[in-house]
């Protein structure tokens, strides 16, 4: 009875280290080395000792390699021991046959069971067992440190650098970072949309988002708070545009619906000048003015042509649609 207690024991011992490295192998190649240098960026200790891991798989592979050897030798001692012990002398019909038996519970819980696990939750796995693993690392380091060597050597000779974490972006490559992003959780839908809009349309010119000065400036009555309501409840508009003409030139302000509403003092106390915006600028500076100017309108110039007016709120509407496949043109 001891002696079958060793070797199911021994067994035991044997699926659950094949069980390890098969899951952790799947892990490193897996993890996400963007959200760890992110993690170990804001001081998590743990993600600073894997990353270096991640990042060069010299480094785990050779220890992984004689793990799972290990692992299988422990397994295949204790399937002959029990062969033996239950069976006597040990011919090759037997040997093969009981191969053959416990071959199904090797696969499925030495390698199918923890890929799957590891695959769909590499962090997590990874966090959880690393620290086993970087004792057996330090334990197998003198079998391992030749295998690693030799790894560096070939990739020497054949001309392969292991590629270090982008620190200063092209549009590309930090477009393809922040749907990467994304994806591991750590940039939220609207942020993803916002930053896709900021890529695809932030230097696209004004001209299309520029109301008419014609239709803009249709405000003709005398300048009192009866009607500019009057014309802001006929056309449906918060803000209203209004010009000043004089000798030397033309001001351009705007009155808020909800300033006439709230005041009933001097019309020049509540109007607004609107910032002025060349129309060859970018609709993200253009924005940034009139965040800048705390405005809500901005008049557009060709040169000292007026050509109307823009709103805020349309440009930063903008910076909400596009999508970065639409064009590969568009990075």
């Amino acid at each position: 009875m001891i002696v079958w207690t060793l070797i199911i024991l021994l067994f035991l011992i044997g699926v659950r280290l094949s069980f390890f490295f098969s899951g952790i192998e799947t892990a490193f190649y897996r993890a996400s080395r963007l959200r760890l240098n992110i993690d170990a960026q804001t001081g998590d200790q743990q993600s600073k000792r894997i990353l270096p891991f991640v990042a060069d798989p010299s480094q785990f592979v050779a220890t992984i390699l004689i793990g799972n050897n290990v692992a299988n030798y422990v397994t295949t001692c204790a399937i002959g021991y029990g062969a033996i012990q239950a069976f006597g002398n040990l011919s090759e019909v037997v040997e093969v046959g009981v191969t053959v038996l416990i071959s199904p519970v090797i696969f499925i819980f030495g390698e199918l069971l923890p890929k799957t696990l590891h695959y769909r939750a590499p962090l997590l796995m990874l966090k959880r067992n690393f620290l086993f693993f970087q004792m057996v690392h330090i334990l197998l380091l003198p079998l391992s440190w030749p295998l690693m060597i030799l790894t560096r050597i070939f990739q020497s000779v054949g001309g392969v650098r292991q590629q270090p974490m982008l620190r200063i972006l092209g549009r590309r490559p930090l477009a393809n970072v922040i749907g990467h992003g994304r994806d591991e959780g750590i940039v939220t839908e609207v942020q993803h949309n916002l930053m896709q809009g900021v890529f695809v349309n932030a230097n696209k010119p004004l001209e299309s988002l520029v109301i008419p000065a014609e239709i803009a400036f249709s405000f003709e009555d005398e300048l009192t708070h009866a009607a500019l309501m009057k014309h802001a409840r006929d056309y449906g508009l918060a803000d209203i545009a209004v010009t000043t003409s004089t000798e030397d030139s033309t001001e351009v302000d705007y009155f808020r619906v909800s300033d006439l509403l709230l005041t009933r003092g001097a019309l020049q106390d509540i109007r607004r000048p609107m910032p002025s915006l060349q129309i060859e600028i970018s609709r993200l500076e253009a924005l940034l003015i009139l965040q800048e100017h705390d405005s809500d309108l901005g008049a557009v110039f060709d040169g000292d042509e007026l050509i109307g007016i823009v709103r805020r709120s349309a440009l930063a509407e903008t910076l909400y649609q596009g999508s970065l496949s639409l064009s590969a043109a568009a990075l």
